[in-house]
C-alpha cells in the first residue's frame, strides 16, 4: 500500500480524488501543492466499493476472499485497516458515511435509511425513518419520501439538518429497527438567501471541527449551480445554557480550513489544519457537486467573503462520469 514513494503518501492531503471510469481511484489533485498526480496508488480500493468519511478513514468493502477483512476502515495514508463485521455490497448504499466516535453510520441517499454499526461490535444494523415527503410539482406523479442529506458527528453523537427550515435534531438508534429522529429545539436561519423573496439553490454541508459544529451553505440564484456561488456564510451551533441556535462566523477556527461538496454524497464536509495541510486558513475549499457541466474548485474566504475559482481546474482534460471526492488526513482532528 502507501509507502514513502507512494503517490498516494507523496502526495500532500486533503486529496481530491478522481475516480477512473471503472470507478477506481484515478488521478488526484493535492490542496498543498496544486498538482494534479496522475499515479495514485490506492490499491485496497480497486475493484471494490469505498465511502470515505470526514474522519479521513475510508469505508472499504474489499473483493478479497478473507471474511474477517471484507469490510474495514482504511487509512489511505499508511494502509492502516480497522476491522469491521461484513457488510453485502448489495446493501450498501453510495453515498457518504459520517463518523461519530466509534460509530459508523452510512446513509442512503435515495431512500430514508441508514446503516450503523460500532467498531468492535459484531454486525450492522439497518434502520429506517419517516420525514415525510417531498414537496414537488404536479408534474411529479410519484410521490418522493424525504431523507437525510446532511449529518455530522459532535461528542459521539450523530446530528442532521433539515433541508427546508435548517433546524437541528439528533439521529437516536433503536433496538427495533428504526431510528428515531429527535429535534432539538433551534430557531431557523432567515439570511442565507439575500433577501426573503430570492429563489435559488443552496448547497448546505454540515461540518464537525475540534468538537464544534458548523453549518456552511453556498448559494446560487435561480436554479443552475454553475461558476461562481452568489454568496456564502457559515454558522456555529451555540449549544450554550441560553439556548441551542446557529450563529454566523467569520472565523470557523484560527488554524482550519474546511473541504466542501464532491462526489460520493454531494453534501461530504470535513475540517483540517490549515498549517498542517498547507492550506489557507479561515477558507472553504468548495467543490461543485451540483452540476454536472462545472467541475471547478472555489476557495471561499470565510473573514472577508472573497471568492476564487482555481485556475486552470483540477482536472480539466480528465473525460470521467464520476465526481472526484475528498480525502483527508486522519489526524484532521487532532491538528
Amino acid at each position: 500500500m502507501a509507502d514513502g514513494s507512494s503517490p498516494s503518501a507523496a502526495a500532500g492531503y486533503p486529496l481530491l480524488v478522481q475516480r477512473s471510469n471503472a470507478g477506481s481511484p484515478a488521478m488526484a489533485f493535492s490542496l498543498s501543492d496544486g498538482k494534479t498526480h496522475d499515479d495514485v496508488s490506492l490499491p485496497e480500493m480497486h475493484s471494490s466499493t469505498y465511502l470515505q468519511t470526514p474522519q479521513g478513514w475510508v469505508l472499504v468493502l474489499s473483493s478479497s476472499s478473507a471474511p474477517e477483512m471484507s469490510t474495514f476502515l482504511l487509512d489511505p495514508r499508511d494502509g492502516r485497516k480497522v476491522g469491521l463485521p461484513p457488510l453485502d455490497e448489495s446493501e450498501l448504499p453510495t453515498d457518504n458515511a459520517p463518523d461519530a466516535g466509534a460509530g459508523v453510520v452510512v446513509l442512503s441517499l435515495q431512500c430514508p435509511a441508514v446503516w450503523f454499526c460500532r467498531v468492535g461490535g459484531e454486525r450492522w444494523s439497518t434502520h429506517t425513518y419517516d420525514m415525510g415527503y417531498f414537496s414537488l410539482p404536479v408534474e411529479y406523479r410519484a410521490p418522493k419520501k424525504r431523507h437525510l442529506f446532511d449529518v455530522a458527528g459532535v461528542g459521539g453523537r450523530f446530528y442532521f439538518c433539515e433541508d427546508k427550515d435548517f433546524s437541528l435534531g439528533t439521529l437516536d438508534f433503536t433496538g427495533d429497527g428504526e431510528v428515531a429522529l429527535v429535534a432539538v429545539s433551534v430557531p431557523g436561519i432567515d439570511d442565507i438567501f439575500p433577501s426573503p423573496d430570492s429563489s435559488g439553490i443552496a448547497a448546505t454541508y454540515l461540518v464537525e471541527s475540534r468538537g464544534d459544529l458548523y453549518l456552511a451553505a453556498v448559494v446560487f440564484l435561480g436554479f443552475r449551480a454553475e461558476g461562481p456561488p452568489h454568496k456564502f456564510s457559515v454558522y456555529r451551533m451555540d449549544f450554550s445554557a441560553a439556548g441551542p441556535a446557529w450563529r454566523r462566523t467569520a472565523d470557523i477556527g484560527g488554524d482550519r480550513a474546511f473541504v466542501l461538496g464532491g462526489g460520493g454524497g454531494g453534501n461530504f464536509g470535513a475540517s483540517c489544519s490549515a498549517s498542517g495541510c498547507g492550506v489557507r486558513a479561515n477558507c472553504l475549499y468548495w467543490f461543485n457537486s451540483f452540476s454536472p457541466d462545472d467541475n471547478n474548485l472555489h476557495v471561499l474566504s470565510v473573514g472577508d467573503g472573497g471568492v476564487e475559482t482555481v485556475a486552470p481546474p483540477p482536472f480539466e482534460h480528465a473525460s470521467c462520469v464520476h465526481k472526484p471526492f475528498w480525502l483527508v488526513p486522519t489526524t484532521n482532528n487532532t491538528a
